[in-house]
């Protein structure tokens, strides 16, 4: 009777231990979320070239954030599970610390709006393909004899049509297919409104990636500007666009236009193929894509120092702030100064881990106070980030997402007023699975020897 006791609870340790360790792998979120950044008072200026070794920053603690997938019904979604942040502020400008896991890193992959101004872009990221979702079929009906479709690189006669699960969806003409050896479908060049179809018909299963082909890594954080209380931070799949008519169908949402009604935001967008500033790993720095007015329309004034993208969203599009559309339309048509670089960054990759950080100055000129804020000190702020990996798939609307706005407000203080115990989402994981293997052996033993 002992000895099977005794094989009892050992059977139930070894199932808490695997279970543990399937945890921990699978990289479940178990990071403490907070719905308050206090960005602290801080005596000294960024060191973009090194973010984070900054003194000031030893004082502050990270605020720990859980993502989730922004298109729940698709595996390449919300593949980062943790957002780290840190935030500070000199007087005149405010500092964004971010910290993710990303075991894959996306070096030397074209952001696709920039290849696409650079004639001479080459590798990964030219542009998006499409992976369908498994056990979908495709048919080219040859009685469309005005369409034609390319499969595996051949050109033929008629209409493609994509159907799973009962629905057969009608692809635009001169669709792209390629085949692969399983019956995987891979979509080409996808456009705005086909991956809004495609979503909606249960055909998206994700952005396709392999070793040669894959996206660059992004992260971003959203400032709220409309009236009242912001319940959602996600935005559109949808058109070029508003109002697009895209092979007979009407896009009422332009991709990238807030879905909060009557809502407006301003995003930072930090892209690792464009922004970086990474002669060996950012292949727009490598070429001096921003240094060629030509391409770029702009004369932008490049200070040592990568950016982010300044952008502003409404319910009607996604626009670019006093940029010239490379990557969205410029939010205005005329007065274009060059802004790309007045969100300044810093990025590094270390031991699994991007740090990246944000500067910004707190006044903005007044020709772009209607779409950036002015941060200021007794004023609370509705933030939210996002996060891509783009070697594992993640890219455009597929990414993940801070579920709800955030906080945000500056702080007179220095530091915290009582100490804060900071502790990265990866001890979290770690010390959490430890306690959860404890408690289970400890019930088994326990629950055995009642017997």
């Amino acid at each position: 009777m002992e000895l099977r006791k005794v094989r009892t609870v050992f059977s139930l340790i070894l199932i808490a231990s695997i279970l543990s360790l399937l945890m921990a792998f699978m990289n479940v979120p178990m990071a403490q979320t907070t719905s308050q950044i206090t960005v602290y008072k801080e005596v000294g200026s960024a060191n973009l070239k090194a973010p984070g070794t900054e003194s000031f920053w030893n004082n502050i603690p990270w605020t720990n954030l859980s993502l989730s997938a922004n298109i729940p019904n698709a595996p390449t979604s919300g593949l980062t599970h943790n957002l780290s942040v840190k935030a500070a502020w000199n007087g005149t400008d405010i500092f964004i610390l971010l910290r993710w896991n990303a075991p894959n890193p996306a070096f030397g992959a074209w952001s696709a709006a920039v290849a696409g101004i650079d004639p001479n872009a080459s590798g990964p990221g030219l542009f998006r393909i499409i992976e369908i979702t498994p056990g979908a079929k495709y048919q080219v009906m040859s009685n469309y004899t005005s369409y034609y479709t390319i499969v595996n690189g051949t050109k033929e006669t008629g209409r493609l049509f994509l159907s799973y699960d009962g629905i057969s969806e009608a692809m635009p003409n001169g669709s792209q297919i390629k085949v692969l050896g399983n019956g995987t479908i891979l979509f080409y060049h996808s456009l705005r409104p086909i991956e809004r179809i495609l979503y909606d018909s249960g055909l998206f299963y994700g952005y396709y990636t392999n070793s040669t082909w894959y996206y660059p890594d992004r992260a971003a954080m959203m400032w709220y500007m409309g009236s009242g209380t912001p319940t959602m931070d996600g935005m559109h799949i949808g058109g070029k666009f508003p109002g697009q008519t895209f092979d007979g169908e009407n896009f009422t949402y332009a991709g990238g236009a807030l879905k909060q009604p009557g809502g407006a935001a301003n995003i930072w967008m930090w892209v690792s193929g464009a922004t970086w500033n990474n002669k060996s790993e950012d292949p727009a720095f490598k070429y001096n894509v921003w240094e060629n007015k030509s391409m770029t329309g702009l004369p932008y004034t490049n200070n040592g120092t990568g950016f982010a993208v300044p952008l502003y969203t409404n319910n009607t599009n996604m626009y670019e702030v006093d940029c010239s559309g490379i990557w969205y339309a410029p939010v205005k048509s005329s007065g274009l100064e060059g802004s790309l670089f007045f969100i300044e960054s810093g990025a590094t990759y270390s031991n699994g881990y991007w740090t990246l950080e944000l500067v910004r100055p707190l006044a903005v000129p007044t020709n772009y106070s209607q779409y950036m804020p002015n941060i200021t000190i007794g004023k609370t702020y509705d933030v939210a980030f996002a996060v891509w990996q783009g070697a594992e798939g993640e890219t455009l609307f597929d990414k993940s997402i801070t579920s709800s706005f955030l906080l945000l407000s500056l702080s007179s203080l220095p530091k915290p007023e009582s100490p804060v115990l900071a502790v990265n989402p990866e001890i979290v994981d770690i010390t959490t699975a430890g306690v959860v293997i404890a408690v289970i052996a400890l019930a088994a033993i326990w629950i055995s020897f009642r017997r």
